[in-house]
């Protein structure tokens, strides 16, 4: 029984490995891919860049919840990445003409201070307070110039269509005070 459960486990295993390297069965086969050197005339990203990248948007954007409109989600944004030391700042934007848009929403973007090991120090979103810091803390503007992440010029449809149910939290009192100064009735 023992040797029959090893060697299909070495099946399941050798099964698993080949499927990963196979070729994909709906590629495109009219669309040319340019050589490693073109590719990476682009902006580098290194591992905990994009690491950083990753956490900030799977922060910003959680896969959980209801569908969202064309501007709230990440590929209406544009990336942006500097490392400095073991701190990568990301800044998150909106990209208002991927969906039809001329103009962002207010308190459209966010700014993230993570880690190279993946840690979320600080988040900022649009539209809050800035700390006051130190001025040892060390962080100052200025130095290389942000990376653009874009994901290129290919557009991607994700509007929400018309018979999809979209539910936004509503308040009904807009959270004001009762005439009455809420007094039961």
């Amino acid at each position: 029984m023992k040797t029959k459960s090893l060697a299909l486990l070495l099946i399941g295993l050798s099964v698993g490995c080949l499927g990963h390297r196979g070729g994909l069965p709906h590629q495109d086969s009219s669309v040319q891919l340019p050589g490693y050197e073109s590719i990476m005339a682009g902006a580098p990203i290194d591992g905990p860049t994009l690491r950083a990248l990753q956490v900030a948007a799977n922060d910003f954007f959680p896969a959980w919840g209801p569908l969202r409109a064309c501007i709230d989600t990440p590929e209406a944004h544009k990336y942006y990445a500097v490392r400095r030391g073991e701190i990568i700042y990301v800044a998150i934007l909106q990209n208002p003409s991927h969906c039809g848009r001329a103009h962002s929403s207010l308190d459209s973007g966010v700014r993230y201070a993570i880690s190279v090991d993946g840690r979320i120090l600080r988040r900022l979103l649009d539209g809050e307070p800035e700390l006051e810091a130190s001025e040892d803390a060390g962080i100052e503007d200025g130095g290389s110039e942000p990376v653009s992440l874009d994901g290129g010029a290919t557009a991607i449809d994700v509007t929400v269509p018309p018979e999809a149910k979209v539910s936004f939290p509503v308040l009904t009192d807009g959270g004001s005070p009762s005439p009455d100064g809420g007094t039961p009735q």
